[in-house]
């Protein structure tokens, strides 16, 4: 609250258990589906989607009816990850393995970040003005939180990643290995931001 300058925030997600059990003054919980016909809990300040929209179906329709929530002069902000293996980069056992990580993501849940890059178009296509974003790709170094955050997704993901016929066991756990060597030479997926204001 106090980082965002706000006196009250409404948190929203389908499951709200984890934010409950943390309640905090001025901060309100709403258990509710974004996607839903209908959700509408009123105009804010400030709107921001944080890995959220990449896992969902109907994005053009999430984005214009988020950004149908901000008051006027207000700011929708939206962060996902954006994918940087592409065919040009180098092969490691990193790259091999977040390949099988996103096709396997996209084929269990339906996530799929390679519209994300598309963001600006569709805040500007929503109405929103002085749209902008910013990209984030955090260092790949042993034990730093990322490198670690993507060892423990790899393994609750195993199954969906092999079943991708792309990595195999041997695969995932020697890009594990990869990333606590100092051999590690890769980008991390990075972090989009796209914001766009509300016209007053």
């Amino acid at each position: 609250l106090e980082e965002a300058g706000v006196a009250r925030v409404l948190a929203v997600d389908r499951d709200a258990r984890f934010l409950s059990e943390r309640p905090a003054p001025g901060l309100d919980v709403l258990e509710a589906d974004i996607t839903a016909p209908g959700f509408a809990p009123g105009r804010f300040g400030l709107v921001h989607a944080r890995f959220v929209l990449m896992h969902l179906p109907e994005r053009e329709r999430v984005i214009t009816a988020l950004a149908e929530l901000v008051a006027p002069g207000g700011v929708l902000v939206l962060s996902d990850a954006v994918d940087l293996t592409s065919d040009r980069t180098p092969s490691t056992p990193y790259t091999a393995v977040m390949r099988a990580m996103w096709q396997g993501l996209r084929a269990t849940i339906g996530t799929d970040v390679s519209w994300v890059p598309s963001y600006p178009h569709l805040l500007r296509g929503a109405g929103l003005q002085s749209v902008a974003a910013e990209i984030h790709v955090p260092p790949l170094l042993r034990g730093s939180p990322i490198s670690r955050f993507w060892a423990d997704t790899w393994e609750r993901g195993r199954a969906a990643m092999l079943a991708t016929g792309l990595v195999d066991d041997a695969a995932v756990d020697g890009a594990v290995r990869y990333l606590d060597s100092d051999d590690c030479a890769a980008l991390s997926a990075g972090m989009l931001t796209v914001w766009g204001w509300e016209p007053r």
